[in-house]
């Protein structure tokens, strides 16, 4: 087992030094660090209301159909589980929409003037459905996303504002070892064909003006250029289970996360064909001002966690600890306690009398709560948190709430 993990280890390190994408222009199209869609090269996760209330926590924590994305040898434990649909809606600068204004006008013009310098979102919708059983599991989300990039000479309703899409289908298998004296071993793994396609940038300002003509946000982004494109990642996890409700989990999650893009000039030119013709090769780092073709490269990550659950009818405490993106950690220069902080998540999760969870978890530094209502065939969580958009913990944190209503069954 050691020479096993041995070999797994140095895999994931030699991983780890794939070239990333490439263009270094302010406003390439192309995602790249310190440009205006860096950010998407970050791997597409969903994540439930139940994560993020507990710090995006679970890497080693069994069952519910939200942990098999974060770990597949979740997979192992041959829960039945069945979600057919579930919605969920995330509004970001809540703060600033309550104290200027409410779900109003006059709200919405305070979250976007709540845009700070860097990377940030306004608000994500996330439609899906899973089904798990006998170690097998599929899920299809889509997510829509209204994100943010400002300067630190424009930023507010000076911002730039563009929208995102994700659409995954995921498929995968986990299997379990029976152990000697209680111990067991999880493996599992998930392979997911992900669909991304986003807008050019517009200014935050044609926003609020297009919402106050009556919404008509898509007016904007019919005259932007979109990109649009695929990856086919996986991801393999180990968990532990040990006596006493102890356990311990290992995930390589976003293996080959490569995206092949194209770019249309409009939107119409996308819905006619969304993968694209017969583009030509585009120069590095320019925008496509006819169909092109581009790559770029989501990062993958190593990430180790710990847990333990004790079930009953009346009572079930859940806690979690996660140490995220374990080769970023040991491999950045000048390593303090800020960088130690973006690697930690810490989650824990009470459940009452089979039906009522009360969680609460710590993330990237940031603090998190949650409720969660079991009714059986339907259930609603809901969390607030803080959530890092910034290079260090502390730098650019913006508060999320998040609700989630479920149809199915899981447990």
């Amino acid at each position: 087992m050691k020479k096993i993990i041995s070999v797994i280890l140095i895999t994931f390190t030699l991983l780890s030094v794939l070239p990333a994408a490439d263009g270094t222009t302010e406003h390439s199209v192309i995602p790249a660090v310190g440009d205006t869609f860096g950010y998407l090269i970050k791997p597409y996760q969903p994540l439930t209301a139940r994560a993020l209330g507990m710090g995006s926590a679970g890497v080693a924590l069994p069952g519910r159909s939200d942990t098999f994305y974060i770990n597949p040898a979740a997979l192992a434990s041959n829960r039945l589980q069945i979600s057919v649909p579930s919605l969920q809606v995330t509004m970001y600068h809540l703060y600033d929409m309550v104290k200027t204004g409410g779900f109003s006008m006059a709200g919405l013009t305070g979250m976007v003037s709540g845009i700070q310098e860097g990377y940030g979102k306004l608000a994500d919708i996330n439609a899906g459905l899973s089904f798990t059983t006998h170690g097998f599991g599929f899920g299809v989300n889509t997510t829509i996303s209204l994100n943010t990039f400002g300067t630190k000479d424009n930023y507010g309703p000076q911002a730039d504002l563009f929208a995102q899409v994700n659409a995954a289908i995921s498929l995968g298998y986990g299997y379990r070892f029976e152990l000697p004296a209680g111990f067991s071993l999880d493996v599992g793994a998930l392979v997911r064909f992900n669909y991304l396609a986003y807008t050019d940038t517009f200014n935050a300002s044609e926003f609020i003006n297009a919402m106050n003509n009556g919404g008509d946000v898509m007016s904007i982004i019919n005259g932007k250029q979109v990109m649009a494109g695929f990856s086919v990642p996986f991801d393999i996890g180990i968990t532990a289970n040990m006596p006493l409700g102890f356990s311990a989990g290992l995930v390589a999650r976003n293996i080959n996360g490569k995206f092949y893009m194209t770019g249309f000039p409009g939107y119409n030119d996308f819905l006619a064909n969304p993968f694209g013709g017969e583009p030509k090769v585009s120069e590095e780092g320019t925008s496509p001002a006819e169909l092109t073709k581009f790559n770029f490269s989501s990062d993958w990550s190593l990430d180790l966690g710990f847990g333990w659950s004790y079930d009953t009818w009346y009572l079930s405490p859940t806690v979690a600890l996660d140490f995220t993106d374990l080769v970023g950690m040991f491999t950045t220069k000048d390593f303090d306690f800020k960088d130690f902080m973006m690697h930690v998540n810490v989650g824990a999760e009470v459940r009452v009398l089979s039906f009522l969870d009360v969680r609460a978890g710590l993330s990237q530094g940031y603090w998190s709560i949650g409720l969660g209502l079991d009714l059986w065939g339907f259930k609603v969580d809901a969390a607030y948190y803080r959530q890092e958009f910034g290079e260090t913990a502390g730098q650019h944190g913006l508060d999320g709430f998040t609700v989630r209503i479920n149809i199915g069954y899981d447990r």
